[in-house]
């Protein structure tokens, strides 16, 4: 507003002058008086331009330091994005390669179990083509001869005579039989933690043999002599279970044990 009318005054004074009728010596002292006016204007409008060029500056001193803070949080976040995404890429590839490595050895395993089933399936076959099939006769009189050396009390060589036996003839009818006298060697003895082994492979194994009861029977017998009582228990209630149509002789001898030991 003050610029505005020393303006409006300068125009006045510049618009009038030429009016007066002064001396010489008033017009030189108006024309000083002029000059120092607008001088001083000028001065005035400088300071005007000069604060507000101050003020834009600031704000964009301050405009810029805000975007180049947003490009720097922006820069870091990018950083951090690209070393998560390297991090995903190594595990995906390790987790590939343990793939591939287990595939592998799957595929090893299983075409080593196919040849050494087929190379087992190929033994057998060959041994089977090659051993020589055993008569009846010879087959009998090798049981035979293990049976006599059993009722003559000689045990060991019964449990040597069995053991043969069954190695040489598994298949054989007289296999299930062999094996229930084979645990007879061990209980005679008192070898009762062989025993049990013995009449619980033949029970097992054997189940459809005429000896099948009375390995059950003797499994019994030999858990209730090694102090186990709840296995032998088992047994002896599992006996007329398992076999009800064996003979009465072995069902009573079962019950009569279990009465004995209390079994529930």
């Amino acid at each position: 507003m003050k610029q505005k009318n020393l303006l409006l005054c300068l125009g006045f004074l510049t618009f009038c002058t030429p009016t007066f009728a002064a001396s010489d010596t008033q017009t030189d002292m108006l024309y000083d008086k002029v000059e120092r006016l607008e001088k001083d204007v000028m001065a005035l409008q400088r300071r005007s331009y000069g604060s507000s060029a101050s003020g834009a500056g600031t704000l964009a001193a301050s405009s810029t330091a805000s975007l180049d803070g947003l490009y720097t949080q922006l820069n870091e976040q990018e950083a951090t994005v690209r070393a998560l995404t390297a991090k995903i890429e190594t595990l995906e590839f390790k987790q590939k390669q343990l793939e591939d490595k287990i595939t592998q050895m799957n595929a090893d395993i299983d075409m080593r179990f196919n040849l050494s089933e087929k190379k087992g399936t190929t033994s057998a076959s060959a041994k089977n083509a090659s051993a020589p099939k055993a008569d009846a006769a010879t087959v009998q009189a090798e049981y035979d001869k293990a049976y006599n050396a059993l009722k003559k009390g000689d045990y060991k060589t019964a449990e040597s005579a069995f053991t043969a036996f069954m190695k040489k003839y598994p298949s054989s009818s007289l296999a299930g039989n062999a094996n229930y006298w084979l645990g007879e060697t061990y209980y005679a003895r008192k070898q009762y933690e062989q025993a049990v082994g013995i009449f619980a492979d033949g029970f097992t194994k054997y189940k459809n043999n005429s000896k099948a009861p009375d390995n059950l029977l003797k499994l019994g017998l030999s858990m209730s002599a090694l102090k186990r009582k709840a296995d032998a228990c088992t047994a002896f209630t599992s006996l007329p279970k398992e076999f009800p149509k064996a003979a009465q002789t072995l069902k009573d001898r079962a019950k009569a044990e279990a009465k004995k030991l209390s079994c529930k």
